[in-house]
């Protein structure tokens, strides 16, 4: 692989505005139509709720903002128009895009746009694969060839945990939410109980064309038993190795339409989460392009951030080798394939960690 190109610090600093605007008028569209913010205590952490005003005699459920944050006190208080606020981030879209930021397809694009709406991002919902690859970019500040950052279906993971302490849910319905975004979206029964969908689809005749993958960290011994997740009101195929990426997951901005506000795993868990699934692929064509992929986005991400973050990579390698030997075999072929400049910076598998 080549050293990456690197991008201005203006475009980190325009993508970080975007992202942050993007999230306060997620709010702001929550908060326009009334109502207070009140605070909830859970077992010694605080979190923000909206309470709308009670109309017609009913009193609204109250809606999840998240847990009490300066940055969160700060979207609370300072709320501007909506509209003004939406055609200012349209123009910061443009901007980004015009210089050769990547941006989702137009049907990604809309479906992320419609989950957002419906609440699954402020419920702590998480986009993996390669649309929250494409964040990372103007987020850390480089290029990356076009075939790494195209997208092909949207994978979404929440933990089960969160789901339920939340107490909210997304408004419609998951089907409903996804078929905003595009009518032809059709419910796929799970093979291992049809009751429950765990993927959602766009077909042509017997073929797929696109589809959505809801998606929870598997624990313990291997199951096939979907796992409820009731803030996104479905069902979840349980994923080994998902706890690690999406945990504490961070906020940012996609390139579509007025931006997007979006969680994305943070870029260090990402990229040694690529170095874990990467081996794990089927060994068909299909399987072997998306390792080879997995590889290439693993690698230019550890090589900027090495650069700009160690420590925030050393931290991520260094909770995943303590995780156990089985973890650390995992990774031991994929990392004699990194640059010398991170194998440097990053102990091999078979070191216990600090």
């Amino acid at each position: 692989m080549t050293t990456p190109e690197r991008l201005p610090v203006s475009i980190q600093t325009l993508h970080a505005e975007l992202a942050d605007r993007a999230w306060t008028g997620s709010f702001e569209e929550i908060m326009d139509a009334g109502g207070s913010a009140h605070v909830k205590t859970v077992k010694g952490r605080r979190y923000w709720y909206w309470q709308s005003l009670t109309r017609n005699g009913a009193r609204p459920p109250a809606r999840y903002l998240g847990p009490d944050t300066p940055v969160l006190r700060r979207r609370i208080s300072e709320r501007t128009g909506v509209a003004d606020a939406r055609k200012e981030r349209v123009n910061m879209v443009r901007s980004l895009r015009a210089g050769r930021i990547p941006g989702p397809d137009a049907l990604s694009g809309n479906v992320l746009a419609a989950l957002s709406k419906a609440g699954a991002f402020r419920l702590r919902a998480v986009v993996v694969g390669s649309l929250a690859f494409q964040c990372y970019a103007p987020m850390l500040g480089f290029t990356a060839p076009g075939a790494m950052a195209r997208t092909g279906d949207v994978d979404v993971g929440q933990f089960p945990a969160i789901s339920i302490a939340v107490r909210d849910r997304i408004e419609p319905d998951l089907i409903s939410v996804l078929k905003s975004a595009d009518s032809r979206f059709e419910a796929v029964p799970s093979p291992f109980d049809p009751r429950s969908t765990l993927r959602y689809a766009i077909r042509d005749g017997s073929q797929e064309r696109f589809a959505v993958d809801i998606l929870a960290p598997l624990r313990g011994p291997p199951r096939d038993r979907p796992v409820h997740l009731p803030a996104l009101g479905g069902d979840a195929q349980p994923l080994r190795f998902l706890d690690f990426l999406i945990y504490q997951e961070i906020e940012a901005g996609v390139l579509h339409g007025p931006g997007i506000p979006v969680k994305v795993p943070a870029p260090e868990r990402f990229a040694v989460h690529k170095l874990l699934v990467a081996p794990r692929r089927r060994k068909d064509a299909s399987g072997l392009d998306k390792a080879r992929k997995d590889m290439a986005q693993a690698d230019i991400l550890c090589r900027v951030l090495v650069q700009d973050r160690p420590d925030d990579l050393i931290d991520a390698w260094s909770e995943f080798l303590d995780r156990g030997p089985a973890w650390r075999a995992a990774v031991a072929q994929p990392w004699k394939t990194l640059p010398d400049e991170v194998k440097d910076v990053l102990p091999p598998p078979d070191v216990p960690s600090p």
